[in-house]
């Protein structure tokens, strides 16, 4: 008889815990999505991000990657970071606000540079031998506001920019907010402007619509 209703009330226990089962692995999915963010970032970081490689016959000479941090890159970025870091509404819009301010009043990169020898990558140095430009459609080009370091942790550039390797150096770039005015009605397939770094090891030319 003891025995029956040991067999009872584990049968009981496993219907229990099966009914359980789906809404704690929707809970878990929940979680985890909160924790590594929605594909809508990754989406759009696609659509801004641009990647050249410049070779001789089979050796890197580099490779150019860059992130325009356009409102919509912005818009998903804040609402990333947000999601990942758990921020309530005001530490929320402070994040916006500071990055949204710095792309309206200039036309900002996120960079990533890949030389083999690393010596020679210092975008950021006065004496550098490299030449960045941004060059708008009616061909008239214009030189960085300020070229620096990146100023994320490793571990969100990683989480943020997986295009940016270990190998890879980052930096923040901003120009003139003309260099991105349309200086004429825009045309189909023609490029709105393009960045081009140029070097003594070739030239890498990323163009955005």
């Amino acid at each position: 008889m003891r025995d029956g209703r040991r067999r009872a009330l584990r049968w009981v226990a496993l219907l229990v815990l099966a009914g359980l089962a789906p809404g704690c692995g929707q809970r878990s999915v929940t979680l985890y999505e909160k924790v590594t963010g929605s594909p809508s970032y990754g989406r759009v970081l696609e659509a801004t991000t641009r990647t050249r490689d410049v070779t001789d016959g089979l050796e890197t000479l580099f490779i150019l990657s860059a992130t325009w941090l356009s409102t919509a890159w912005v818009n998903a970025f804040a609402e990333e970071y947000s999601n990942i870091y758990y921020l309530d509404p005001k530490r929320r819009e402070a994040t916006i606000t500071l990055w949204r301010g710095e792309s309206q009043e200039t036309v900002r990169f996120f960079v990533a540079l890949y030389v083999p020898d690393e010596r020679g990558n210092d975008l950021e140095k006065p004496g550098t031998l490299w030449s960045l430009r941004l060059v708008r459609s009616d061909e008239r080009d214009f030189a960085p506001v300020y070229v620096r370091k990146a100023s994320m942790r490793p571990e969100e550039i990683s989480r943020f920019f997986p295009y940016s390797g270990t190998w890879y150096r980052a930096y923040e770039v901003a120009f003139p907010k003309e260099a991105g005015e349309a200086s004429a009605p825009a045309v189909a397939g023609e490029p709105r402007f393009k960045l081009v770094l140029s070097g003594v090891q070739g030239r890498a030319v990323l163009s955005w619509e």
